[in-house]
């Protein structure tokens, strides 16, 4: 099919004046639709036409060209050759508003009334740590110098509150106090971690030494003194209640091992947290073991620490 040489040129006419960008052009407004608007005016506009606009009491005569045009033989190289109309205006405060109004002829401070101030001195000052107890005026009945007598007043006033402060110290200190171990809600808190006997570990348990069986391989990696590596497991107790614990690790095993908590009692019922922490302190690999043993039984893991 052929278009015909007017087809191809209107086609090309609007492919022209056609831009790709007018399909995000908002629409033009629908004829007979007009969109108003309000103005806004503020004080600033108020002034700005009181200044601009016309004086309300002209005088022609003084602001005619001819009035205000300096005469020739007053002019001193392009410039104004008397000063004899020149005002010298030197009562500007610098804009900190603590001289009235510019051109009231007041260049100085304003003054203020120091008459309640004064009197509230006076009023802070016998109410100083307290409230006037009237122990002043008491002094000063007797002859007492009045500047003396409140000062004694305050100092009298000022150990009060403090033996007040005391006082409510003291209590918050007693309140948190309990008079046995079963009312501590610390102690309940931890139970079963706290040993239940009082007797010497290492007495009765003797050096720390590897057991028959390895439970298993405990691997920390950590960098050139920089934050602990730390590894966590649970123990329970095998027998039936409570049993006290010694966790430590063998002599040989180096100081950069550590294992919380080091002793404690371990619970049938519920598994005993331990934490072991590596903190690598020079390059390579180390090496030790960790024992764990109550009376009944003893579990020893193989720890090894790496440096990054």
């Amino acid at each position: 099919m052929k278009l015909s040489s007017f087809a191809i040129a209107t086609f090309l006419a609007l492919l022209e004046t056609s831009s790709p960008a007018s399909g995000f052009c908002p629409m033009p407004a629908r004829s007979g639709v007009r969109s108003t608007g309000t103005s806004l005016y503020g004080y600033l506009d108020d002034l700005s036409r009181d200044l601009s606009g016309p004086d309300p009491n002209p005088v022609p005569e003084d602001e005619s060209r001819e009035a205000t045009r300096m005469k020739d033989e007053d002019i001193d190289r392009a410039g104004p050759g008397s000063w004899d109309s020149y005002v010298e205006f030197n009562e500007f405060d610098g804009g900190d508003g603590q001289m009235g109004v510019a051109g009231d002829g007041n260049s100085k401070l304003e003054k203020f009334d120091m008459s309640e101030m004064a009197k509230s001195k006076t009023m802070s000052a016998k109410n100083a740590w307290g409230t006037n107890t009237g122990y002043a005026d008491t002094l000063r009945d007797r002859g007492m110098d009045t500047q003396r007598a409140q000062q004694l007043e305050n100092w009298h006033n000022q150990q009060e509150v403090l033996n007040q402060r005391k006082t409510q110290r003291f209590m918050t200190e007693q309140y948190d106090q309990v008079a046995t171990d079963d009312d501590n809600w610390r102690n309940l808190a931890s139970f079963g971690v706290e040993r239940t006997q009082d007797f010497d570990l290492d007495q009765t348990f003797g050096s720390v030494t590897v057991a028959d069986k390895i439970e298993g391989t405990i691997e920390l990696n950590g960098r050139m003194n920089g934050p602990y590596a730390t590894y966590e497991f649970g123990l329970k107790n095998p027998f039936m209640g409570f049993a006290d614990f010694r966790a430590a690790f063998t002599p040989e095993t180096p100081k950069e091992f550590t294992v919380e908590p080091s002793e404690g009692a371990l619970r049938q019922k519920e598994e005993t947290n331990f934490i072991v922490k590596f903190k690598a302190q020079n390059p390579g690999v180390v090496e030790g073991y960790l024992v764990i043993e109550t009376e009944d039984f003893k579990k020893t893991w193989k720890v090894v620490g790496a440096t990054s």
